[in-house]
């Protein structure tokens, strides 16, 4: 690489992006950009290559088909369920689904970032995220990317372009550009004053820039290993190393590009995340549907502009004739509805045969087979896709095409859903645990019965730690093992100080049972981790005969299996044990004892044995 400074290494770097093409097989060459730029003209109904004009047709068959798919393989937020299997671990569980549910998918709009990965996977074959300072994951539209490593997206340095408007990029002052202690060479309001009208479209170089109504300056977001050269201004071209560059280009008054640098430094962690349903080795993109759509689009459109074509010509009537002064005393095309002519003896007027109607079925099972072809690829069949079925189908039968059809989405959407797992362990559920100890006011919205909950739960959590250590203390000859009166007395006794000191408290006793949460905690997406609606069901079975006598059941919650049985199913199906604290008070009554025989010598406290209260 024999680029002088990074503004070189951008421009070069790009403009071969734009071209090369990397080799997959034998006869089998790729382009990122050609792949994303064709499905993303095809996809909304625009020729990738001729003219775009409203008389040319254009028969979209894949966008229907992609939306088919976007609301089959769609995962919603209430798809997602934390779960905790240890007694243990609970009361965390309960305040991160609350917060989580009440609080952060409303601020960060989990939603369209749901809706966002799935539709970028199904277009293009891949999703790429950004972690970002502002909590909620970005995805990054792939038609930003200016140049990547064809070959693995995340194998090599990656760049995005992007533009900002003058208080978007004022904005970016908080994350450090524009400061000469982050390697900036110029300071953002002197940049904003060398801001244009013009906008490059995205995914293009080297062509006709748009005019905007606003000023708009053209940045460049780099991420990978680069020289040092770059990074300290150097003549180290040799040691390599991850860094985060933030380029800015703007046309000086001699009509010449100028580069400015507003931000570099040292990368320390990885910062990006990628998924593909169906990976393709050794290209950077998988195969997402709307690659499989690609040629049946193409050939649609091939036999409907010939269809076209064949309709216009047998739009029109051409006569010819025997008798030659024919057309000078007639014409025809200004003649009055039922006008008659004469013609001279024994000549005849006869029509030019013009498209047959047989040439003209012949095209339409063509584009009947390339539907169809797509339908296959896609799994958009005919019951899927809500169209009515054939005479004579029985509902079972329509419910079993339509279960079949959903094969492959459902596989999809089960490899979606490991990873927005992923991201919600590496970024979100990180994101709640900070806000919950950092004092938010979401913890006022916690009721007196959840309140009282959460501490029974952090009081046996304790107990049990106590337990422990006075079992260690024990086997080393120190103090005696707690008894299991002073276990209770020590409970009573944690929760009467709980109660006095409010939730400012509670974020104090929780900075310690917070560690490694996001290794304890279950995420359950879509179903896909585990079936919890089954489980819940089995549990809940044996429960059944129980609802029918109110009073049987709360004597049944006094035995300790049952009871935890019963916060299994609560847990399992994604609902807030707090709410059934009041339900739940009868286990506070002393337990029902067996008969003790003689020979019966009293049994030491186990180990995280919850308290049955």
């Amino acid at each position: 690489m024999n680029t002088p400074d990074i503004f070189s290494y951008i421009k070069q770097q790009e403009s071969a992006f734009e071209t090369d093409e990397v080799k997959l097989g034998d006869n089998w060459s790729w382009s990122f950009r050609t792949h994303v730029q064709m499905i993303f003209h095809l996809k909304n109904g625009i020729f990738f290559t001729g003219e775009n004009n409203w008389i040319r047709a254009f028969k979209n068959i894949m966008l229907p088909m992609l939306n088919l798919a976007y609301w089959t393989e769609d995962i919603e937020v209430k798809e997602v369920t934390f779960f905790i299997e240890n007694l243990t671990g609970r009361a965390l569980s309960f305040l991160i689904k609350k917060y989580h549910d009440e609080v952060y998918v409303r601020e960060n709009d989990l939603d369209t970032l749901f809706d966002e990965i799935t539709e970028s996977d199904l277009d293009y074959g891949g999703v790429l995220i950004q972690k970002t300072n502002t909590k909620r994951p970005e995805v990054i539209q792939l038609n930003t990317i200016a140049f990547c490593d064809q070959t693995d997206i995340l194998g090599g340095t990656i760049a995005f372009k992007h533009h900002f408007s003058p208080d978007k990029l004022r904005a970016m002052k908080k994350n450090g550009w524009g400061d000469e202690k982050n390697g900036a060479t110029i300071s953002l309001d002197e940049l904003i004053t060398h801001a244009s009208f013009e906008k490059a479209p995205s995914g293009m170089n080297s062509t006709k820039e748009n005019t905007v109504p606003s000023k708009t300056i053209e940045v460049y977001l780099l991420r990978g290993a680069l020289p040092e050269h770059y990074l300290e201004d150097n003549d180290n071209m040799e040691d390599w190393y991850n860094q985060v560059q933030v380029v800015a280009f703007y046309t000086a008054k001699n009509k010449n590009k100028e580069g400015v640098v507003l931000y570099r430094k040292k990368e320390t962690e990885d910062t990006l995340l990628f998924h593909t349903s169906k990976k393709i080795e050794g290209r950077a993109l998988g195969q997402g549907e709307g690659e499989t759509l690609v040629h049946p689009q193409i050939w649609t459109n091939f036999l409907t502009i010939h269809k076209m074509n064949l309709l216009e010509s047998a739009s029109k009537i051409p006569l010819y004739t025997d008798d030659q002064s024919y057309a000078n005393r007639n014409k025809i095309q200004d003649m009055e509805n039922l006008e008659i002519t004469t013609i001279e003896d024994n000549k005849r007027i006869y029509q030019v045969p013009t498209a047959a109607p047989s040439n003209i079925q012949l095209i339409q099972n063509a584009t009947n087979e390339w539907f169809e072809h797509a339908q296959l690829t896609a799994s958009a069949y005919d019951p899927v896709l809500g169209k009515e079925a054939s005479s004579g189908t029985t509902f079972r039968g329509q419910e079993r095409s339509v279960a079949q059809g959903r094969g492959l989405h459902d596989r999809r959407k089960g490899q979606r859903a490991k990873f927005i797992e992923r991201i919600y362990r590496e970024i979100i559920i990180p994101d709640i645990v900070k806000d919950i100890l950092g004092g938010k006011k979401f913890l006022a919205t916690l009721t007196g019965e959840e309140m009282t909950w959460i501490s029974d739960q952090l009081a046996t959590n304790e107990a049990n730690k106590r337990v422990k250590e006075s079992m260690f203390d024990a086997v080393r000859g120190g103090k005696p093992m707690m008894s299991e009166a002073d276990r209770d007395q020590f409970v009573r006794t944690f929760k009467e100080l709980f109660s006095k000191k409010g939730s400012k408290h509670l974020l104090e006793v929780l900075k310690d049972e917070f560690e490694g949460v996001e290794v304890k905690m279950g995420i359950n997406i879509a179903n896909k981790q585990k079936d919890l609606a089954n489980v819940s069901d089995k549990i809940l079975s044996i429960f059944q005969y129980i609802f029918a006598n109110p009073q049987g059941f709360q004597q049944a919650m006094q035995i300790p299996a049952l009871a935890r049985s019963f916060q299994d199913i609560l847990e399992f199906s994604g609902m807030n044990q707090s709410d059934f604290q009041s339900l739940l008070t009868p286990m506070n009554a002393p337990q029902l004892s067996a008969p003790q025989t003689p020979s019966q010598t009293p049994q030491q406290p186990m180990l995280n044995q919850p308290v049955t209260a």
